[in-house]
This record gives C-alpha cells, structure tokens and sequence, in this order.
C-alpha cells in the first residue's frame, strides 16, 4: 500500500450485512472528522473535534439536504490511540440494509473511499499497532469455531506468541552479535567466551523452533476441527447415532441396510473442541450392488482419513465376520472407541469377542434412544482430544508461520554444522543471518506488498 493510499480516508460496515439491532461504519484516516461533521448533528454545540478521544456522542446523521436519515451514536478515537493509529470514527446505526448502505453512500461522497477487504487491519500493522501474527490473530479470532480455538487466537492477539518469537529472534541476535564480535576482535579478552558456549546457544534456539513447530500440527487439530468418523456394518445404529450427536435429525434412519451410501458430515462443538462428526456406510466383506461397493470405498477412504473412528457395533447381536472385517479396515494408528449400541436392548454374546478383537480401547455401552452412554463417550472423545493437543507453549497458528520457523531452523542448522566441523566463524554467520531474516518476516519486520496483499485479502471488508 503506497503513501497516497495511506492517506487517504476509508470507510466500511464492520458489521455483518442483513439485518439486526445495530450495524457500526467505521471510518479511518487523517480527514475523519471533516468526512463526518458535515452531516452530524447532536444538541451540544461544539463540533467532533473538540470532544475528547474514547467518548461516545449521541445525535443524528443527515443526508446533504440535511434531512435525517438516522438517530446515531458516534465513537470518537484520536491517532495514534486507536485500532489503526489514525483518527477513527465509528457510527452505530440501527442494522439494516438501507440505513448502512445510506451513510455509507453518504460518507464516500465526501473525499472518502470505500476500505478494501481487511485495510483497517492492515493499517493497524503498518502503524506499528500490531505486528503480523497479530493481524492474522485477528482474522482467527473472527474464524474462530470453539471455545479452544478462540482462545488460541485471543492469546496471540494480545501478543503472547509475539514475545515468544520475539525471545527466539533476540536469542539469534545475541548469537549473531557474539560471533561478529569475536571476528572483529579476535585478540581482545571479550567478556563472553563465544566459542566454549556457543554450542549451548545453538542447541536452546534449535529446541525453541521445534517446540514452536510441534505445536503447529496440534494447533490445526483445534481450528480444523478433529475429524471423528462413526464406522460399522450396516444396521448398528451408526446414522442414529450420528442424529444423537448432532441433537437432530441429519441423516436417515431405516431398517433397511444401505440407507447410508455418502458420507454426511456435519460440525459440533465438544468440551470446546470443534468436531467435524462423519456418517460412514455400513462395511461388508463382499458388497453386491456396485452403488454399496462406491459407499464403502468412500468409507474406507474416510477413515484414513480420520482423527478419532467410532466402531459401532449392535449389542443385542452377537459379533459376527462383518465386524471383524470393519475393525480390521481401520488403520491400526488411528484413535478408536468401540461403541456398544442398543444397550436398551437385551445383551447379545457379543461381549468377550468385542474385548478379544478390540483389546485395550475404551468400549462404552450407549444407547441412541435413551441417549445412556454418552456422557461418557462426549468424555472420552475430550480425553483424547486433550492428549492430541495438549499445549506445550505458545503456537503457531498458519502456514506461513510454518514455512518461516522451517526455513530459520534449516538455516540454523546448517550454521551449527559449519560450527560443529571448525569451520571459520565467516562460513557459520551468513547462515544464522538468514535465519535472522526469516524471524523477521515471520514477526513482518521484513515484508513485500505482495505478501500483505495475500494476508488481507482474507480479510472482510470493514476489519
């Protein structure tokens, strides 16, 4: 974004479109107050700009006949205190479509233009409000689909994965300056012996990066959502269940074996965790019709794919070779709970053979009608999950994240082999350099537009 761009004035709706009690138009930039003035009214006499910064002013905003158009509340925010470091007004309206669109028509006819998808965000960052992990907190934070994961991105917006990269780029410059010293200097008595302690330094930054990259894959966990499949022959239960789960009726039920032919996914939220909750078709050794055979490889295709499998089996029957051949189909990595269903029902002889063929798995007896067993299945599920993701520090939360601690750690390592072989410290310092820039893109103290321009892009308007 050049200069010019940066100067001017924007506008947008920050809030959803559609209607609702209140809609809010955000308006940034050095002319806010002149954009705004021209059609506000309140009953005090003096203007926007002699009222103090973080107040609120009730009134009501004209059109350019000055008729009205709404009774408002206008926010004020003086720069740099604000979310983008510029002066920012913010008018609350009542939600609706012809109201918003109305002000805001208003508004872009006064020298003001319309903001692009995420540009007061992207302000924030170039005005040195947030870095750019923040920036992409924010965009989390609005995405965010349960408890844990919204904790996640309120935690990096108020910087806490900011500091920890921050201590990690500090560490390579602290590193990066030792050596530099020892080359410049090398006769005098430096107060750090950069040699003896060097390796020690090498191993702390080097364990620091792949903590921060472990936490990557489980941190994905938490804002994908786990996948759990529900897997079993045909007639288990297994689309009662899912019903059961979801508290309503997504998927037919019938007697009739092969009702499920796709699997049906749908999203719920468990102890914070967001689930996407899969119905597979019902496994069979030799399926007949060509159209069950495409059902079952989708869902054997769905459960190589899985995080967690529920292997539903029917307690009132005893276990037979179509079990065996679903339990046998599940990858032996994978996460599985067998589910006792129809446990309203008379036990079958089933029993010992299920324990024998799933040896040490949690097996809960539940019921789809009476909903018996599933707190204690929504509490294993959790239990897992818990182990699955179970925090070590602060993580990372993108891609880009990933790509940047993948190349500093490359680099880093190959500063340490250079090390490790005695080779001049002339041949190790380009390599921790690197390693260096790559924090710093990371953190955006390094950047290209293009690469604002991806980031924001994913941004709605008004944020």
């Amino acid at each position: 974004m050049s200069k010019l761009e940066m100067d001017d004035t924007i506008a947008a709706v920050a809030t959803p479109a559609g209607e609702g009690g209140i809609a809010v138009i955000r308006v940034s930039g050095p002319a806010a107050f002149d954009s705004v003035q021209p059609f506000f009214m309140s009953h005090e006499k003096n203007s926007l700009k002699d009222r103090p910064s973080n107040t609120v002013v009730w009134g009501k905003f004209l059109d350019a006949s000055g008729a009205p158009v709404d009774q408002v509340l206008v926010s004020i925010f003086r720069a740099p205190q604000s979310y983008t470091g510029q002066d920012v007004i913010e008018i609350s309206c009542h939600g609706g479509f012809a109201i918003t669109k109305k002000i805001l028509g208003i508004l872009l006819s006064k020298n003001v233009r319309h903001a692009e998808p995420g540009e007061f965000t992207r302000r924030a960052f170039l005005n040195g409000k947030i870095d750019l992990t923040q920036a992409e907190a924010v965009l989390d934070l609005i995405h965010a689909k349960s408890g844990r994961s919204l904790e996640i991105a309120i935690r990096q917006l108020s910087g806490s994965l900011s500091r920890a990269l921050k201590t990690l780029k500090d560490d390579l410059v602290r590193l990066l300056a030792h050596m530099e010293a020892y080359l410049d200097f090398p006769e005098e008595d430096l107060e750090i012996d950069v040699k003896n302690g060097m390796q020690e330094q090498f191993t702390r930054i080097r364990e620091k990066i792949r903590q921060l990259l472990a936490g990557f894959s489980r941190n994905q966990l938490i804002r994908e959502g786990i996948l759990v499949t529900i897997a079993g022959k045909p007639n288990v239960g297994k689309s009662s269940l899912f019903n059961a789960l979801l508290e309503r009726d997504r998927a037919l039920v019938s007697d009739m074996p092969h009702t499920t032919r796709d699997p049906l996914e749908e999203a719920l939220e468990i102890r914070g965790f967001y689930l996407r909750l899969r119905d597979t078709a019902g496994l069979v050794p030799g399926p007949g019709h060509p159209l069950d055979k495409m059902g079952m490889d989708r869902a054997l295709e769905a459960l190589r794919e899985s995080d967690i499998v529920l292997y539903v089996v029917d307690g009132s029957l005893p276990l037979d070779l179509s079990d065996r051949h679903v339990y046998e189909n599940i990858p032996l990595e994978k996460k599985v709970i067998a589910i006792v269903n129809k446990s309203d029902l008379p036990a079958g002889a089933g029993a010992k053979d299920l324990q024998a063929l799933t040896g040490e798995k949690p097996r809960i007896p539940l019921s789809a009608r009476t909903r018996e067993g599933f707190k204690e299945l929504e509490e294993t599920i959790a239990c897992f999950l818990e182990e699955e993701t179970s925090e070590t520090g602060e993580q990372i939360t993108k891609l880009r994240h990933k790509n940047s601690l993948e190349s500093a750690l490359v680099a880093l390592e190959s500063a340490e082999k250079s090390f490790r072989e005695k080779m001049s410290l002339e041949f190790v310092t380009p390599d921790l350099r690197a390693a260096l820039e790559a924090m710093k893109e990371l953190t955006g103290e390094v950047y290209s537009e293009d690469l604002l321009d991806v980031i924001f892009s994913e941004f709605c308007i008004g944020k």
